[in-house]
Formats: structure tokens, C-alpha cells, sequence
């Protein structure tokens, strides 16, 4: 894996005034930032550029990070609708500074080295049990530990009981050229229609979905992670991490 894209565009405004003046990627658990965590297990992982797409306090996230986080090059997007669009438009804007295999993130995440060493390898997909208190989308996995078909919280015949599938952690890796194939099309689609406030997962799901993508699903069990999405997260995440 050659690059990385971090999607962090978004306001972040359920996080309320923690995120007034700052970025929700900005924000700091044991000293360090969520996006610099991040940014230090892509370097260390051997990614030798990371694409950036902001949005929303992206002058402050451009004068903290710069140009080079450690031995990585750091290039930025803007996404100037970030207040109308969902992260289908961001990452169909980070398309073209692609030319390699490649990691996608959100920026509100946190996990550690240990579950985020297993994503080191083409068309991976970050899964845990779900467990009650989660939201969002799920998977189901196949006999060959593939994902099998996603349910977005919008898809049409999403089960009640999601006991017996896997969240989605939103961290995938992609084979360059199938992800050119398959997903791009499908953003571009989206986006085309009208439906840019939908997330990109719908045009990675229609993919699986349709058979074009393969996904191996990698079991972040066991391992401390989190979705900072309310204030509430925040603090859960600060208790999960305190050592580290």
C-alpha cells in the first residue's frame, strides 16, 4: 500500500461546542489528536502519501499538519461543498490524485496499531460484532470470510436483529484498479443523480452487492476502537484509551 485518504470535510456538529473551533479529526484523546494517531500508523505502515479531504476548518488543519507528517507526504483537498454534500463527494474528489492500492478512513475514528496492521493489504474491509449499542452499517460475511451484502441503515429489507452481523469499522483498503472498476463508476453515478448526501459506503455496497468487489473482513474484536460521532462517544473513547 502506497497511499492513503482521510476523509475529514465534516463539521462535526453533534459533537456541540467541542467542535466551535476545531475539526472533530482535531480532536485530542491522551495528548494526541485523532488524525495524528492516524497519520503516525500510516507512516509507520510504509504509506508514502496520505490525501487529506477538508472541509471544514481545513485552514487549521493545513497550518497543524503541513506537508509531511514524518517521512509521509500530505496532500489536501478541499471540498468546498461540505455543508450540502454527504462523503460520496468527498472521496469522488480524492479519486484523481489516486494511482496506487490505497486506505481509506474517516477522521473520527481511534484504534490501535494492532487491528489497524491486519488492513495492510488489498481490498480489505474493518469489521467487529455488533453489539447493542452501535448504529450504523452492518455486514454479513461468507464461508470464505469475505463481506456478503450490506445493509446501510437505508437499505430496503434491513434485518431487525443484527446480532449475528458485523459492523463496519470504516476503514477499508482497495486494489487500485478494481476499485477504478467498481466503486468510481458508482460514486460517479451517485453523484450524477443527485444523491450526493448519501455516504460512499452505498456505492462500495452496490459493488459487493453486484459481485465486482471482493472484500476479506478483518475481525477488529478484541481490540480497543471507536466512532467519535456525540460528546458522549468522546468521553466513552477517552475512558477506552486512557493508556494509551
Amino acid at each position: 500500500m502506497k497511499q492513503a485518504v482521510i476523509l475529514i470535510a465534516g463539521g462535526g456538529t453533534r459533537l456541540g461546542a467541542r467542535t466551535v473551533a476545531r475539526p472533530k479529526c482535531m480532536l485530542e484523546v491522551q495528548g494526541k489528536s485523532l488524525l495524528a494517531r492516524m497519520l503516525t500508523f500510516l507512516n509507520r505502515a510504509g504509506i508514502k502519501e496520505t490525501i487529506l479531504v477538508v472541509g471544514y476548518q481545513a485552514d487549521l488543519v493545513r497550518r497543524y499538519i503541513g506537508q509531511q507528517w514524518e517521512s509521509m507526504s500530505v496532500q489536501y483537498i478541499y471540498n468546498d461543498k461540505w455543508e450540502t454534500t454527504n462523503n460520496v463527494v468527498s472521496l469522488a474528489m480524492a479519486t484523481n490524485s489516486l494511482n496506487h492500492d490505497f486506505i481509506l478512513l474517516e477522521g473520527d475514528l481511534i484504534f490501535k496499531w494492532e487491528a489497524f496492521a491486519k488492513m495492510l493489504g488489498p481490498n480489505r474491509i474493518a469489521v467487529d460484532c455488533f453489539l447493542p449499542n452501535m448504529d450504523g452499517t452492518v455486514v454479513s460475511i461468507d464461508e470464505m470470510g469475505s463481506a456478503d451484502r450490506f445493509y446501510l441503515k437505508s437499505t430496503s429489507g434491513r434485518p431487525s436483529d443484527l446480532s449475528s452481523y458485523y459492523k463496519t469499522v470504516n476503514i477499508y483498503s482497495f486494489d487500485y484498479e478494481n476499485y477504478m472498476s467498481s466503486v468510481v463508476p458508482r460514486l460517479q453515478r451517485l453523484i450524477e443523480s443527485g444523491q450526493d448526501q448519501v455516504f460512499y459506503e452505498q456505492a462500495i455496497a452496490e459493488a459487493v452487492d453486484d459481485q465486482d468487489l471482493q472484500l476479506e473482513c478483518v475481525l477488529f474484536s478484541g481490540t480497543p476502537w471507536y466512532e467519535i460521532d456525540t460528546e458522549e462517544d468522546f468521553d466513552q473513547a477517552k475512558g477506552l484509551f486512557r493508556e494509551y
